[in-house]
């Protein structure tokens, strides 16, 4: 019999597993003596008749009276448990290493482990081949064996990652019952000295949260820094890294806009400055952030927060990190590098023509959208020109929460009315900043997404390969585009893969026998949920929307109305405070609240990223306004 495994009720596996249960079924192995292989694999049978499609296909493919044949499964489970339950640990090492959990699963709900002494179930947690991880999986184990299970974890500093992956909800885990802090800090400490220590899990360490029911002391936190300092140290000395860098100037006589040379990951950036000196009108100043530096795309969406979608598989593994860290790929940091050079360089250039960037912003609030939109009474005030670095992050921070309180009021009451704002001293949310526009933003919010998207997008999906193809490609989708395929250019095993796609009615044969996209339109809202991770719904033709709307009704995908979609979101916490990141800048509190550093050219650094929020806030704002100038029944 082929060994069965159940995963999800939306793995892409499922299929291929069915096929070897209805292939047991058909076998009658069931009348067979079982060795424990046999066990959990109808252990995993039973799984797959308990939902109801299965069940459904199982009788289909099969004809067998299913409630007899699970009652059938379920008396010889038990016979055979019944026969080995003063034996259970020793038939262990019979099994394959992928049915451990499944294995473990058996002795938890059958409370087989009632049966096994205590010294017994130490010596077998210190076996080479028993994960003391997959034990904790299961609470009743976790609590019965509590000393046995917490000697082995503290006998092994690297065990410190499995408390990381606790307390960070990385993975639904139990820890026993008596083990206490001082236990697990000590255990903590131990992992910072020890010769396996990784990199990722020091950052773990440094940055690790307030708020999740384990509290390292500061000097825990700072020798894991000191440590992390010196391991960085040994990766780069060993000429492992990627090399970055950037030049950006603005010549004379280029007749283009913007040229840009790339080696490699380094940049060449020029941009005409004869161009900006002939058109130094602010709208085309303020249009040049997203046409020449490109802030945002064609359709508005922030483009320099962080993407998953542009982390390599290589480094999605070495920069594993918690929901309660800003994920930092090598790609956001090179483009955070190019944009602070970018406003950096082009507000210098601008002062020289006389034109302060400062100004811009009070000439969008104060003229602008009074002109464009018929909207009076934003105030906003910005840093003078003779101001210190210092003195303008403290005089340019709040105005942003006023700015974006004022734009909450104007969504709300349609008015500016500032004595209502001046009646709250609360700071703001930027989940929480309203749009004027309903289902403004498109999230995917369903496994079928996933799976549909890693098969046509990932790197990872292993279904583009094809032996008989010399051109090689980046994943499924670009193979799709550029050849004609037919079922037989795929191996057995991509086929069985592709064949998702097939049932999910995204891919077909069409008459000459080659696969072919059901609708293309349904493919590109994926490709750009894939890459983008979120769709700006207003920006795309009718047809594109039609398709999200379909997606929708389906619950395959979600909208939610608010200025800013929940990458941005994620960027400006970043930035602003350490509310939901903890390696976050926390540049408000900072200067609000006196803990900045005492240097100068931090404060410029500073001011600069400051400066970039705010051009950010501005575009967020004139597209959302726009929006509604150009949908003014979508309010």
């Amino acid at each position: 019999m082929s060994e069965i495994k159940f995963y999800s009720e939306y793995d892409m596996a499922c299929g291929w597993e069915l096929d070897k249960v209805i292939e047991t079924i058909n076998s009658e192995s069931l009348a067979s003596d079982w060795t424990i292989k046999d066990l959990l694999d109808f252990h995993n049978i039973i799984k797959y008749i308990s939902i109801n499609k299965f069940r459904d296909y199982i009788v289909q493919k099969t004809n067998i009276d299913i409630k007899v044949y699970e009652k059938n499964i379920k008396e010889k489970i038990g016979i055979f448990l019944g026969c080995h339950k003063d034996n259970i640990l020793k038939l262990y090492d019979e099994i394959d290493i992928n049915k451990t959990d499944d294995f473990f699963e058996v002795l938890d709900s059958h409370k087989l482990y009632q049966r096994i002494e205590i010294n017994n179930f130490r010596l077998f947690l210190y076996k080479e081949n028993v994960d003391i991880y997959m034990v904790l999986k299961f609470k009743r184990l976790t609590d019965y064996f509590d000393e046995a299970v917490k000697e082995v974890l503290l006998s092994d500093p690297k065990n410190a990652e499995i408390i990381f992956s606790k307390f960070l909800k990385e993975d639904n885990l139990n820890l026993p019952p008596s083990l206490n802090e001082t236990d697990t800090i000590k255990l903590i400490d131990e992992y910072i000295d020890s010769p396996l220590v990784n990199l990722n899990e020091l950052m773990k360490i440094i940055n690790f949260p307030t708020n999740k029911g384990l509290s390292i002391p500061d000097k825990i936190k700072l020798r894991a820094k000191r440590k992390a300092k010196d391991e960085e140290g040994k990766i780069f000395n060993n000429g492992i890294g990627i090399e970055t860098g950037l030049m950006i100037s603005y010549p004379k006589d280029q007749e283009e806009e913007i040229l840009i040379t790339m080696d490699g990951r380094k940049a060449d950036i020029k941009v005409s400055r004869d161009w900006i000196e002939r058109n130094l009108d602010y709208p085309t100043l303020w249009n040049n952030f997203i046409y020449l530096f490109g802030f945002v795309d064609g359709t508005m969406r922030l483009d320099l927060d962080s993407k998953r979608s542009e982390c390599s598989a290589l480094e999605s593994v070495f920069r594993q990190q918690g929901t309660h860290l800003y994920f930092q790929s090598s790609s956001f940091n090179y483009k955070e590098m190019l944009s602070s050079a970018e406003i950096h360089s082009y507000a210098n250039v601008l002062n020289v023509l006389g034109v302060r960037l400062e100004e811009m912003i009070e000439w969008f609030f104060d003229d602008y959208v009074e002109v464009e939109f018929r909207i009076s009474d934003f105030i906003v005030k910005m840093p003078s020109r003779d101001a210190t670095y210092f003195e303008k992050c403290r005089t340019i921070l709040p105005e942003i929460d006023r700015i974006l309180k004022q734009y909450n009021t104007l969504v709300e009451d349609g008015i500016i009315d500032q004595e209502l704002i001046q009646m709250s001293s609360s700071s703001f949310k930027t989940k929480d900043i309203k749009t004027f526009n309903k289902n403004k933003y498109v999230y995917s919010s369903s496994e079928w997404y996933q799976n549909a998207s890693y098969l046509l997008f990932s790197d990872q999906s292993s279904i583009f390969y094809l032996p008989n193809k010399k051109r090689k490609y980046d994943n499924f989708f670009s193979l799709m585009v550029a050849e004609k395929l037919t079922k037989s250019d795929f191996l057995e095993y991509q086929l069985k893969r592709v064949q998702w796609l097939f049932d999910n009615n995204l891919i077909c044969e069409n008459n000459a026998g080659h696969i072919v996209f059901v609708d293309q339109k349904m493919i590109i809202v994926l490709k750009e949920m894939y890459y983008k991770e979120v769709m700006s719904f207003w920006h795309y033709p009718q047809d594109l929307q039609a398709s999200i709307i379909e997606l929708s009704s389906k619950n395959l995908v979600e909208f939610e109305t608010s200025l800013f979609s929940r990458n941005e979101q994620d960027y400006f916490d970043y930035y602003l405070n350490k509310s939901r990141f903890t390696n976050g800048h926390d540049i408000r509190n900072r200067y609000l609240h006196g803990t900045n550093t005492n240097d100068e050219e931090q404060y410029e650094r500073d001011y600069y990223l400051i400066l970039k929020l705010f051009v950010i806030i501005v575009i967020k704002i004139n597209d959302d306004l726009c929006i509604r100038e150009n949908h003014k029944d979508n309010s």
